[in-house]
């Protein structure tokens, strides 16, 4: 085929200004009209609903601020919430919240309602896992059931009184008035529905709600502000930004915008002003198996380069082959930068968490940490207390005794307020007050001179020398002495205070208790090599090039490498290998593509769709394959790639000489 065919068209910059103008008119109030914006890859999504948002304000500010009123603004997560309210210059006409705590504040203080939403709600989920019981073997999933339905019923006896309840959006939610996040997404699309004076309160207090990320919203919610619109259409515009090709994560609505109710405008920004001609045009290929969308590029975009290198399962030198291609994918886009990547210019995408700690070297720690399954979930999320205060205290602490830095040591025991900088022990040395302070760092900085030195050690040695608060639950594990007697009853007192400030606030919330696993997997944890969580630092807090294919939804970066690998992933919601034909489509994949049921492929399919969107200029996407020459063809016949952009192994190192 034609180069041609694989380069987007172009249009200039500002060919979808039509649709901000469009979305302009649903705004003036009493139009009785409400919108859904598409908004594929790089299409400018946030800006339109910036440019939404200025003329409300230009338009409302006055009026909204006098009569109470807010435009409500809902997104998928707490850094899209805080990224807007920037936007907006936190103006106080704008209620900007994530999804959760938007429901959350709807239905907070409907306690008895709660109350009977549940006392209806697990009947039926009782007599739900008690079918399944019955037809159920021996094994884990009996077990989880059996434990549910105690759960369940335990809870049940608890409601039959009046309760009030709780919710923390950033916390574990453990207490038995605590609502779960799932619930409260329930709660809220089910009172929305039946509760007239909630949909009452809602309407005049938002006369304008905008989701964001609409795609992976809740699609009980979704269907909530629906029957709320259809409700009061004279009263309350709903507004929603997305794209459902970009929809990766489980719970929204696969049906949205297929049909829409009536005086619902469909806007559809078509550029991509992010990426270069050839990019855009692998994004149009993927939807055209999907949806049919397509978007141009911009007029004067760059051509760009995509290239696949195929790679046996089984590859043991993963690392230096894929250093090799980032050296190929210099010379091919002439761009040296391949070789030396910047973590905000340069993404190497992996599918699973557990693909990027052995690439950082934390492996063994995060395998450790995983035979729990409460810390393996919050893990990766940066909401384990104990890992955190390894990571952010204990970490720059060793990096600065290793620097010899008396000033940065010292100004970390002071922030994280360590016993030996307390008044009464300053005080008992007034001819050297520091003495005990040096004393312990010159032993610490001994320590971890050790590059092996392990967690349980430099949490020993924080204890015997009581450099630091140490977090409760990892004092069972602290070697005993008097000194540390002797400092327990006014660290007791004062440990979460001095953490918290250094800590996540989801990660100070958690429940003071360790669980049999939880106690089995830092007992694992702490006798691997403490340098490891350096790793683990960086990618957390994205200092590493590496990423994972879900948590890169919404970001940009000049050249990205993409790593499928299904073997190593050893995950069962994505099927690259089904994807790109190495192997077939399972019985039950089949069944279900008869059904008109969703699938693995059309979930890997989306997500090779938000990865390969993420680059401007370069993209590399390196497949571990069963059978090379099968994935080899799919690509070509589905016109995802020329013949001369695959590489196979030999070919990556003949192309560096």
């Amino acid at each position: 085929m034609p180069n041609e065919n694989y380069l987007a068209p172009t249009k200039p910059v500002d060919f979808d200004s039509t649709v901000d103008a469009g979305i302009r008119e649903c705004l003036k109030q009493g139009s009785g009209k409400s919108f859904i914006t598409f908004a594929g890859a790089g299409s400018g999504k946030t800006y339109s609903l910036k440019k939404a948002l200025d003329h409300l304000k230009l338009e409302c500010e006055a009026d909204f601020s006098r009569r109470g009123k807010q435009v409500a603004v809902i997104t998928f997560t707490n850094n899209a919430a805080n990224e807007i309210t920037d936007r907006v210059e936190r103006n106080s006409i704008f209620a900007i919240s994530t999804i959760h705590s938007f429901c959350w504040q709807t239905i907070a203080g409907f306690n008895e309602d709660i109350r009977k939403w549940y006392q209806s709600s697990i009947p039926v989920e009782l007599d739900e896992l008690a079918d399944k019981e019955s037809r159920a073997r021996p094994g884990a999933a009996s077990d989880a059931r059996k434990n549910r339905i105690a759960r369940l019923t335990k809870k049940m006896q608890w409601l039959s009184e009046p309760r009030s309840f709780v919710y923390d959006p950033n916390g574990v939610n453990s207490k038995q008035n605590s609502l779960s996040h799932a619930d409260v997404l329930k709660i809220f699309a089910h009172f929305l529905q039946t509760q007239p004076m909630m949909a009452e309160v809602l309407v005049n207090k938002y006369p304008f709600i905008f989701v964001d990320e609409s795609q992976d919203t809740d699609k009980g919610v979704i269907g909530a502000l629906f029957s709320l619109r259809e409700a009061h259409p004279l009263r309350i515009t709903v507004g929603l930004f997305g794209d459902t090709m970009q929809r990766i994560f489980g719970g929204g609505e696969p049906e949205l915008g297929k049909s829409l109710p009536q005086n619902w405008d469909e806007f559809d920004k078509k550029m991509n002003h992010r990426s270069a001609r050839r990019i855009v045009g692998l994004g149009n290929k993927i939807r055209e198996e999907d949806d049919g969308r397509a978007q141009f590029a911009r007029d004067g975009a760059e051509d760009g380069f995509v290239r696949y290198f195929l790679l046996e399962h089984g590859t043991s030198d993963k690392d230096d082959i894929e250093n090799k291609i980032r050296a190929a994918m210099a010379q091919i886009a002439d761009d040296e930068l391949w070789l030396e990547p910047k973590a905000d210019e340069t993404a190497v995408l992996l599918l699973e968490h557990k693909m990027v700690s052995r690439r950082l070297g934390f492996h063994d720690l995060a395998e450790a940490l995983s035979r729990s399954r409460r810390i393996r979930d919050r893990m990766f999320e940066g909401g384990s207390t104990e890992l955190n205060y390894f990571s952010k205290i204990v970490l720059p602490l060793a990096e600065a005794a290793l620097q010899g830095s008396r000033f940065e040591t010292l100004a970390i025991l002071r922030s994280n307020k360590s016993p030996l900088l307390e008044e009464s022990l300053l005080e008992e040395n007034s001819d050297d007050p520091l003495l005990p302070a040096r004393t312990a760092a010159t032993a610490f900085q001994d320590l971890v001179s050790d590059t092996n030195v392990t967690f349980l050690q430099v949490l020993n040695t924080i204890g015997e020398h009581n450099l630091l608060p140490i977090p409760t639950r990892l004092k069972s594990f602290v070697r005993s002495s008097e000194a540390t007697e002797f400092f327990d009853e006014l660290l007791d007192d004062i440990e979460l205070e001095f953490l918290t400030p250094a800590l996540d606030a989801a990660a100070a919330e958690e429940p003071q208790d360790f669980e049999t696993d939880d106690i089995d997997a830092w007992a694992k944890a702490l006798n691997t090599p403490f340098f490891r969580v350096k790793g683990y630092r960086d990618y957390i807090s994205e200092r590493s090039i590496y990423r994972t294919h879900q948590g890169v939804k919404g970001n940009e970066f000049e050249r990205v490498m993409v790593i499928m690998d299904d073997e190593e992933a050893g995950g069962r919601m994505f099927a690259y290998e089904q994807y790109f034909g190495a192997k077939e489509p399972s019985a039950n994949t089949r069944a279900k593509i008869q059904a008109g049921e969703e699938t693995g492929l059309d979930r890997t399919r989306r997500l090779f769709y938000v990865t390969s969107t993420r680059a401007k200029n370069s993209l590399a996407h390196i497949i571990y394959t069963s059978h090379i020459a099968k994935a080899r063809s799919s690509l070509i016949e589905r016109g995802f790639a020329k013949d001369e952009e695959i590489f196979e192994r030999q070919q990556i190192l003949d192309q560096l000489g």
